[in-house]
């Protein structure tokens, strides 16, 4: 078989290979995108940015400021809480951080 023929059909194949990942990938990543996980995993990313240049000595402070913080952020989600409460008690907690 001709060297230029062969070299052809193998980039045919790699080219198809390519292209199927790259769906399977991108099938992925638009699923991924519409789970409730990605709104959650974006809000605490938020508050993860908002309270690092804060500090908490005591530890049993830090913990039960996550858990008010889990329990909002639950409620805000479950659509118990209206963003205007959840911005206050955020900001709330943000003051008693200082």
């Amino acid at each position: 078989m001709d060297p230029v023929i062969l070299f052809t059909i193998i980039t045919i194949v790699v080219a198809i290979s390519l292209l199927s990942f790259y769906k399977q990938q991108e099938n992925r990543v638009t699923a991924n995108l519409h789970n409730d996980n990605l709104k959650q995993l974006l809000t605490i990313t938020a508050l993860e940015q908002k309270f690092s240049h804060y500090h908490v000595n005591d530890e049993n402070d830090r913990q039960l400021i996550t858990n008010q913080i889990v329990q909002l952020v639950n409620g805000y989600e479950r659509g118990e809480i209206h963003a205007d409460v959840f911005q206050n008690q955020m900001d709330y907690l943000l003051e008693q951080l200082n």
